[in-house]
């Protein structure tokens, strides 16, 4: 029997073991580029112009009062705190509220401490109960008449005082525990209250991630949260700063950002000392 038999190209081993290389070569170059890429690409709360609007929306606007020439106010002096607390457990509530306290002191610079003593205090912080609510605003903010709309919308209440420098010189926190952990909100009462009160005290649903955003789930600083923080005490933004002479000083404080390379290494850094790294969240 007779077979016809068709001529067949074959490589020889070292031939196809040279085209193995290549491929594979070739696959390992276009992963190095994609990765790059993706380690380039950048999420939106690290655009300049994002950042930007952001610090204008948080910084220089008032959640309930309007405010037709909105300026800049930060601390300049120490941070004193007070505790006290008639409600709940008063050790756990003070040990994450210094967490807290000393991770925005990490961020900000500014130096944030306790003090026993009513009359070295600047910002007081008060965890009571629901029905005491009103009685501890007029022992540490005023009249509640005067903060109506706060009292009736917010689980928490925060409140600040400044002098002509536009500086802050006091600030109250009243957490209702009962109420706050009724709405599953304790821990954002915490993060969000005592960092409003160093300047940046406006809610906007623009802004994401942000505690400052009150439809999203954040309860820890985000890391747009820690670039907001790090520009208000820029040493380029000073207290009493309108909008306009924001805008126009803030390409300073977003180059000095980039070169510390706080906004590309925000959401490593953002976690250094915090209250979410502490309770292992």
């Amino acid at each position: 029997m007779h077979y016809d038999t068709m001529p067949t190209n074959l490589l020889a081993p070292s031939q196809m073991i040279q085209i193995n290389l290549n491929v594979i070569r070739c696959l390992i170059l276009i992963f190095a580029i994609l990765s790059s890429a993706v380690s380039v690409a950048k999420e939106r709360w690290q655009d300049d112009s994002y950042i930007e609007d952001s610090f204008i929306k948080i910084a220089l606007q008032r959640e309930y009062k309007e405010t037709n020439y909105p300026k800049i106010i930060r601390w300049k002096k120490p941070i004193r705190l007070y505790f006290e607390s008639d409600a709940g457990d008063a050790k756990l509530q003070k040990e994450l509220l210094s967490v807290h306290a000393q991770h925005l002191a990490y961020i900000t610079g500014l130096s944030i401490d306790f003090t026993q003593h009513t009359s070295d205090a600047n910002i007081f912080v008060i965890f009571t109960k629901y029905d005491q609510l009103e009685d501890k605003v007029r022992q540490y903010i005023g009249d509640p008449e005067n903060i109506r709309a706060a009292l009736d919308e917010a689980i928490c209440l925060g409140n600040f005082r400044r002098n002509s420098h536009y500086e802050i010189t006091r600030g109250a926190i009243i957490i209702p525990v009962d109420y706050a952990r009724r709405k599953a909100r304790f821990l954002d009462c915490i993060v969000e209250e005592i960092t409003q009160l160093l300047g940046l005290p406006n809610d906007s649903n623009d802004v994401f991630p942000s505690v400052f955003n009150d439809v999203s789930v954040d309860t820890y600083l985000s890391p747009l949260d820690y670039i907001l923080l790090k520009a208000l005490y820029s040493r380029h933004i000073k207290p009493g700063m309108n909008v306009t002479q924001t805008r126009k000083l803030f390409p300073d404080v977003l180059k000095e950002l980039h070169s510390n390379g706080d906004i590309n290494n925000a959401a490593q850094r953002v976690q250094q000392y915090s209250l979410k790294r502490y309770l292992g969240d």
